[in-house]
């Protein structure tokens, strides 16, 4: 095994990159949460996205946003920690629909993820070079107008007897995916 020294907190906070550095590094993806109930998943994707430095997080029908209610928002901070909601991009939208189809029109590739017949592996998914990416509400799913604009659907297996992922640990992967595939292509 190579040798390890793990980074203090000091050392990580030290190591934050510049707001130049976070624009020059941020990959052209938008999430979209429509629908999704809880605070806690609202706040963990802040810091997933910011983690990974998309370009936008979109917050939409009844997905909790900060500033919504005191009780989402320290929700929210409570898993969107480390200043994620303070630097990344988001926005909350009543309806996502005309936004979507906006970038699918400006060249953007739109890809949900849903569980269903037809879907792709999300290891074989092309997402292309700009994505606007949509997770739905945890019971019902993407919205039939979103379903019906995904260039592509995409689905994580699942092999117990447990349904579905969490949205954020879904996101995770995903994300991870995406920022795997682009660090390769250089």
């Amino acid at each position: 095994m190579k040798a390890f020294r793990r980074h203090t907190t000091d050392e990580l906070v030290a190591a934050r990159p510049s707001d130049a550095d976070r624009e020059r590094t941020r990959i052209p993806v938008v999430v979209v949460l429509d629908d999704i109930r809880s605070a806690h998943n609202v706040g963990l994707m802040f810091r997933l996205c910011d983690c990974v430095n998309i370009e936008a997080l979109w917050l939409t029908g009844i997905t909790a946003y900060p500033g919504v209610s005191e009780r989402a928002t320290n929700r929210i901070n409570k898993t969107g920690v480390g200043g994620s909601i303070d630097v990344l991009p988001w926005r909350q939208i009543d309806d996502p629909v005309p936004d979507v189809r906006a970038r699918k029109e400006e060249g953007w590739r739109v890809v949900a993820v849903e569980q269903g017949e037809g879907t792709s592996s999300w290891r074989e998914a092309d997402y292309g070079d700009r994505t606007v990416l949509v997770f739905g509400h945890e019971r019902q799913g993407v919205r039939d107008e979103l379903l019906a604009m995904a260039d592509d659907i995409v689905e994580l297996p699942v092999r117990g007897i447990t349904n579905s992922l969490n949205v954020a640990t879904c996101a995770s992967v995903i994300l991870y995916e995406m920022l795997a595939r682009r660090e390769e292509t250089g």
